[in-house]
């Protein structure tokens, strides 16, 4: 059985992940109109990582961890979670070339900073994908229940 509170804080916590990398796609789009531009950029997300997406991101693993039911872990439920694990794990390596980038912006290495840009954008063409499958299969078993 599943506590009502844990669902409810998972439920909030996927939403709340879900706006932050909606934030952090629009802030990315502008990294390349200057140099200084870009290097805001950097600076930005890392402090968006560190104090808004890492955090939701850990209470979406943590909360799906605790409502997790291994006697149901077929079909789709199971897609949603190696979806849903995919989506975070991508986030925790994003994590490296976010930092990267940042201290890469401080030492003014233009070159440094274009490259972890371009890791962040590899990493995030498998990780939101994961992430959209997860969110739709979740929606679909949800809407299964009522």
């Amino acid at each position: 059985m599943t506590s009502p509170l844990i669902l409810k804080l998972h439920l909030f916590a996927v939403a709340f992940w879900w706006g932050v990398v909606a934030v952090e796609f629009l802030l990315e789009q502008s990294r390349a109109t200057s140099r200084q531009q870009g290097f805001a950029v950097a600076r930005l997300h890392r402090q968006i990582d560190l104090c808004f997406e890492m955090p939701a991101f850990m209470t979406v693993l943590v909360t799906g961890l605790l409502l997790f039911q291994s006697s149901q872990f077929h079909g789709l439920y199971a897609i949603k979670v190696v979806a849903g694990l995919l989506a975070i794990g991508g986030n925790m390596l994003c994590l490296i070339p976010v930092l990267r980038r940042q201290t890469l912006a401080s030492a003014d290495n233009l070159g440094g900073v274009i490259q972890q840009s371009v890791a962040i954008d590899k990493i995030s063409l498998a990780a939101i994908p994961a992430g959209l499958v997860a969110l739709i299969c979740g929606i679909i078993l949800m809407s299964q229940r009522v």
